[in-house]
Formats: C-alpha cells, sequence, structure tokens
C-alpha cells in the first residue's frame, strides 16, 4: 500500500492529539484513503522533556532540517502555536515544496497572507481547518461547501473559555472572578486568560470566518475588540428578565456600505439557537443567500477535538497528492482576498442596554433620559431598583430602540459626569437580527 509521510512540528495539546488519532483511527483512515500516513518526525522544543509511552522516541528531534532533507515527507504539520519559530519553519516547508497544515490563529491572522501568497507561489497547499472552533468543520464549510452561495452574516460563539464563564455566571449565579477560577482549575482556561477573556481569541478566529466568508482582508486592527471583565450577575438577571441570554459574540456582516466586523458581549433573544450553547462549546451561526440560516456547533477547543480537525486537513491534502492534484481551495491571499471597506464600530446601529448607578434620590431618572434624548436614543423600556443593603446605590436599566453607537457612547459620557451618577454605566449591545433571532424563519 502506499505510503504519505508527514512531520509534526510540535507535541503538545493538539499535538498528541493528532498523534493519537493517525495512530488510533490507522486503519479508518488507511480505508477511507487508499494509503497509509505515517508520522516520520516529530519536531520539539525540548528533546529532554519526558513523552507520553505511545510516542516513539526514535520520532523525536529538535532541528526543522532532518525534516525537510527527508525526501519521503510529503505534508508538514505545524501544532506548535506562537508565531515563532512556526513561522520561519512553515515557509521552509513551503520554499521546499511540502504541503502545510497549521491550526495556528495567531499565526495566520500576523502573517497568514504572506504564506498563503508563497503557498500559491509555489504550487502547494496550506489547510487550517483546527485553527478556528476546534473539531467545528466551519473552515471547510466556507471554503467548499458555500463555495456557491453568498454569505451575509456570521454571529459565532468563538472561544470556549468566555462561554464557559458566562454560563457559569447565568446558571449558577457566580461571579466573573469565581467563574474564571473554576474555568482554570478544569482546564478550560489558561494561567493567563488574557487573550480569552479580552476578546482577542475570539477576534483573531472572526478574521479568519470573516475573510473566507466575504472574500476579504480583515485583520484584527479592523475588528472592534470588547471582553467579558466588566461584566457581573446582575446584568445576566436583568437581561433575563427581559427574555435575553448574554454571550461574547464574534459578528460579522456584509451590508451595503461595508463590512461590519466586531467582538464584545451582546444580549440574544433566548429563542435564539445560539443561545442554548452553554460551558465550553463553540457555535457558528451563518446567513446566506441559498441555505438561509445554519448552525454549527461542537467543542471548540481541546486536544481531541481539535486534533480531528487537522487530521481531517492531512487526510484532505493525501487525497490532493494521491490524484496529483493542488490549490483546489482559494488561499486567503490575492487574488482571493481584497481591500473591503470597513464599517466604522461608532457607527453600528442597534438597540443597547444601559445599565446605571445612581443616587437613590429625586429627579435622577428624568436627568438621564433627558441626555438620552437629546442624543438621539430613544428609550424602550425602564427598569427602576431602589437601593438596597448590599447596594446602596439605585439602579436604573434602560433598554433602547435602534441607537448609533456614537450617539450611545455620546449620551454615556455625559451621564457618566453627573454628580447623581456613582460608576461607570454597563453598556451591553442587543443583537436581534433575522439570523440570531431564529433558524428557519
Amino acid at each position: 500500500m502506499k505510503e504519505i509521510g508527514i512531520a509534526l512540528l510540535g507535541l503538545g495539546n493538539v499535538g498528541l492529539g493528532t498523534y493519537r488519532i493517525l495512530a488510533d483511527h490507522a486503519r479508518d483512515i488507511e480505508r477511507r484513503l487508499g494509503a497509509r500516513v505515517r508520522v516520520r518526525h516529530i519536531l520539539v522544543r525540548d528533546s529532554g522533556r519526558a513523552r507520553p509511552e505511545d510516542v516513539p522516541a526514535a520520532l523525536i528531534t529538535r532541528d526543522i532540517a532532518p525534516i525537510l532533507a527527508d525526501p519521503e515527507v510529503s505534508v508538514v504539520v505545524e501544532v506548535m502555536g506562537g508565531l515563532s519559530p512556526a513561522r520561519e519553519f512553515l515557509e521552509k516547508a513551503i520554499a521546499s515544496g511540502r504541503h502545510v497544515v497549521t491550526a495556528n490563529k495567531a499565526l495566520l491572522t500576523a502573517h497568514g497572507e504572506a504564506l498563503f501568497s508563497q503557498a500559491l507561489a509555489r504550487g502547494v497547499d496550506l489547510h487550517f481547518e483546527g485553527a478556528v472552533c476546534g473539531g467545528i468543520p466551519i473552515i471547510r464549510t466556507l471554503r467548499e461547501a458555500l463555495a456557491s452561495d453568498r454569505v451575509s452574516s456570521i454571529h459565532g460563539i468563538v472561544n470556549g473559555t468566555t462561554n464557559f464563564i458566562l454560563s457559569a455566571m447565568a446558571d449558577e449565579g457566580s461571579t466573573y472572578e469565581d467563574a474564571l477560577a473554576r474555568a482554570q482549575k478544569l482546564g478550560y482556561a489558561e494561567a493567563d486568560p488574557t487573550l480569552d477573556v479580552n476578546g482577542m481569541d475570539a477576534a483573531q478566529k472572526l478574521c479568519l470566518l470573516a475573510s473566507l466568508a466575504f472574500a476579504a482582508r480583515v485583520s484584527p486592527k479592523d475588528v472592534h475588540v470588547e471582553g467579558i471583565t466588566s461584566l457581573r450577575p446582575v446584568d445576566i438577571t436583568l437581561g433575563r428578565e427581559a427574555g435575553y441570554v448574554l454571550k461574547l459574540l464574534a459578528i460579522a456582516r456584509r451590508l451595503p456600505e461595508g463590512l461590519d466586523v466586531r467582538v464584545h458581549p451582546a444580549f440574544i433573544p433566548g429563542a435564539s439557537p445560539l443561545a442554548d450553547v452553554r460551558g465550553a462549546f463553540n457555535a457558528v451561526l451563518l446567513q446566506s443567500a441559498a441555505l438561509g440560516a445554519s448552525l454549527f456547533s461542537g467543542l471548540g477547543a481541546g486536544s481531541l477535538p481539535t486534533g480531528s480537525a487537522v487530521v481531517s486537513d492531512i487526510i484532505d491534502i493525501c487525497r490532493n497528492l494521491l490524484a496529483g492534484v493542488s490549490g483546489r481551495l482559494p488561499m486567503l491571499s490575492a487574488p482571493y482576498v481584497q481591500e473591503v471597506p470597513q464599517i466604522p464600530s461608532d457607527e453600528r446601529r442597534g438597540p443597547v442596554y444601559l445599565r446605571f448607578s445612581v443616587s437613590d434620590e429625586p429627579g435622577v431618572l428624568g436627568r438621564i433620559a433627558t441626555v438620552l434624548g437629546e442624543k438621539g436614543v430613544s428609550l424602550a423600556s425602564v427598569i427602576q431598583r431602589p437601593a438596597r443593603p448590599e447596594d446602596p446605590h439605585a439602579t436604573i436599566v434602560v433598554f433602547t430602540h435602534t441607537a448609533r453607537e456614537r450617539d450611545v457612547q455620546a449620551a454615556v459620557q455625559w451621564i457618566d459626569a453627573l454628580r447623581s451618577t456613582r460608576s461607570p454605566t454597563q453598556v451591553i449591545r442587543i443583537e436581534e437580527g433575522p439570523g440570531v433571532l431564529r433558524v428557519g424563519g
């Protein structure tokens, strides 16, 4: 039987999952592929570190040179993470004529266009299913299944750490701090969770999704990003009373004037299919012209879910090798992507939730309503809660009609400067688009 050699760059969580899937599912893969996939090298940063017993020591190397010198290696798989030396290793692999697979979203958002351009010029494939949403085949869906369709919007829960934290706050009444500590204890959050909780991890993933969906050049600097660190259980409770669920959403929409691309906490209707995505699960809701609304959900991270996505890319490339073809799929570089106007974040329009902490005195609501009205922000409903022993300040919550982001921020700036305002206003956007509200519709 024909054999295709591959090299793994990295043996961390995802690398080990990839190796074990290739080993444990070897017979299934051979039957489906008609060839044997053999791991010939595994590059690690520290060769002296103890390795699992099921990984042969003879495969381990710290040097890329033996890999590039081995004529039997046809596919190089980067699962080591980080920008360097991952970028240099992939560039060398591409230059040597090897097809490459990566699960490195940070690398692709920082240097992806250069890597894709190099792969295109060299006539090799670069696959990256594992870079977004773990084992959910969302990259393949956008690259292949919806190649004939026109995607109008993406609404995604693409970070399992933040979804776990918000689920714990909603279901158990946990504070943000307690929910984060629990996520870290269970392995759902890193010791330093900054990239997750500040929204940047989701923004990197959204760049890849939006670039594929809209054939547009989208980088993290184009994305308005807010994290979840300021959210409190009271916001979740008050939103639930109004029929909403709070999620960290990655949103990309195609509008006549350009692309609206952003990551931030948002209230969505309880009837939305995204509202039921809990814990460390991910989900992406696509709206497209031919298919309508389609939902893709599953485990968005972890050794085996992400490893399964990496192996699916390996198998796809091996099929190309056996058929003697390459370049079947578009690369995220010219001519497949182009410059598309981006809508400034302060031009976004939609309803908003505003929570004010104020002195418990007459006339406060009137002053708030006056400022909102003067700035063109119309009130849809108001909730007032008096001071309580555990909170000496009164709470006023406003749900607005559709308003422009710039006007909302101008009003909040004025209100926060009032003598009666006791702490910064909590602003949470509300997403009620047709794609979010229901599937089918």
